[in-house]
């Protein structure tokens, strides 16, 4: 019941009213090397504050990769803010850094979760099912990172 978008809206709505979203400039404009070749431009990044005002922190990370093939590269990341409120109100969400490989058109995201069963349970939630309708008819991918040990727990395509 909590993975819907309205349970995600309504509690970014309660985080917007209490001021816990924040977006983080420092690393907006860096290059990130991901998969060890490919160079990832930063174009956003932001996290939400618990009720001390501190970053939220996870145990797992969620990163994913997909080609949007019918919008434009300027389009997505203008639209970007506005997908923020069907994720951020889910159980367990941390902070998302988004990502774009300008050369191949692919974008990533790397959202970091409280534990690695809500990770799961993103990576099977109706945002990745709209990641995947929107990347047709190339795949999606991710994969779900112990955040503590590095190690890559679960990695998929589809």
């Amino acid at each position: 019941m909590k993975y819907n978008i309205i349970y995600s809206f309504l509690h970014y709505l309660v985080f917007k009213i209490k001021r816990r979203i924040k977006f983080l400039e420092d690393n907006v404009g860096n290059q990130v090397t991901l998969r060890k070749v490919e160079n990832y431009k930063v174009f956003l990044e932001m996290e939400v504050l618990t009720k001390d005002r501190q970053p939220k922190q996870g145990n797992a990370i969620f990163r994913v990769y997909f080609h949007a093939s019918s919008i434009s590269q300027a389009t997505i990341i203008k639209r970007t803010k506005c997908t923020i409120p069907f994720f951020v109100g889910l159980p367990g969400f941390c902070n998302k850094q988004f990502l774009v490989n300008q050369d191949d058109g692919i974008f990533s995201g790397r959202y970091e979760w409280e534990t690695i069963e809500m990770a799961q349970k993103y990576a099977s939630s109706y945002a990745v099912k709209f990641m995947k309708k929107r990347s047709s008819p190339y795949p999606i991918s991710y994969e779900i990172i112990d955040k503590k040990t590095n190690e890559t727990l679960e990695c998929a395509e589809f």
